[in-house]
């Protein structure tokens, strides 16, 4: 019989940077002003209270950058995207490109303390790129407001980069993690997923050991969880080395399809 255990995601924060009023000009704040002004919020101001890519809901930044990227678009969530400033790096490892140069829908992002960002970081959607090389970006705060501003380029208020995402058809993605005996035929492993085109909730996951899916006669347990990182004890028949396969499995009825996370070689006694 499986024993669960669960490591709660990270929860992500953050105000944006203020930025000096010469290279940081804000067009409307609040979801009413800014859609009055034709400068749409994208359809997250009737649900910014739920979350989306497991962010802390509401007024947040990450929270409604993760809701663009996942409505309209289907982009999952990179493994190390915790914390805003930590953004740009889980991107860079996840093959993402990151640049200097902003595109149309691509991600403003900000390190920790960069150019008036907090001590978590900024991250915000790019609306425009205008002649000029300054762009505009809508954004939300925590314990703030839905807004729209223009940067100047190479302003005080100017992202540290800018992550290109790109879209994909639903599959779930991420990375297995770790795994290693306990004993007494326990393995505990580590992994963590998304599925860009399902909100937060209960995820399946199959794990095969000693083989991949459809390798005859291999122990195989599935289970599911809330959590984008996570970690899980089962107890398992299969003794000795051996190799697991863990599969994130997609939600039936939506795009994409099951994802193998990775493998690893563990030693059950």
């Amino acid at each position: 019989m499986a024993v669960a255990t669960m490591m709660m995601t990270t929860a992500v924060v953050m105000a944006g940077p203020a930025g000096a009023a010469s290279s940081s000009t804000t067009l409307c704040k609040g979801f009413r002003a800014c859609a009055a002004e034709g400068r749409a919020h994208g359809g997250y101001a009737p649900v910014y209270g739920r979350s989306f890519w497991n962010m802390r809901a509401g007024h947040n930044c990450t929270n409604y950058v993760a809701y663009r990227l996942t409505h309209g678009r289907t982009v999952p969530r990179p493994p190390g995207a915790n914390d805003s400033g930590t953004w740009g790096s889980a991107a860079r490892k996840a093959g993402i490109p990151v640049s200097r140069t902003p595109r149309v829908g691509s991600v403003a992002w900000w390190k920790p303390r960069y150019h008036g960002a907090s001590k978590g970081g900024h991250v915000a959607y790019v609306e425009a790129v205008r002649s000029d090389g300054s762009i505009v970006i809508s954004e939300d705060h925590l314990g703030g407001t839905f807004m729209w501003r223009v940067l100047k380029r190479k302003g005080s208020a100017w992202p540290s980069g800018f992550i290109h995402f790109k879209d994909t058809d639903g599959s779930p993605a991420g990375a297995m993690l770790w795994a290693r005996g306990e004993g007494n035929g326990v393995v505990r492993l580590s992994a963590t997923a998304n599925e860009p085109d399902v909100e937060a909730g209960q995820r399946g996951y199959l794990v095969t050991v000693g083989g991949p899916i459809g390798t005859p006669g291999v122990e195989q347990y599935r289970f599911s969880t809330e959590f984008f990182r996570f970690e899980r004890y089962t107890t398992l028949a299969t003794r000795g080395p051996t190799v697991l396969f863990v599969y994130a499995l997609n939600t039936p009825g939506t795009g994409g399809s099951d994802r193998l996370l990775g493998t690893s070689a563990v030693t059950i006694s």
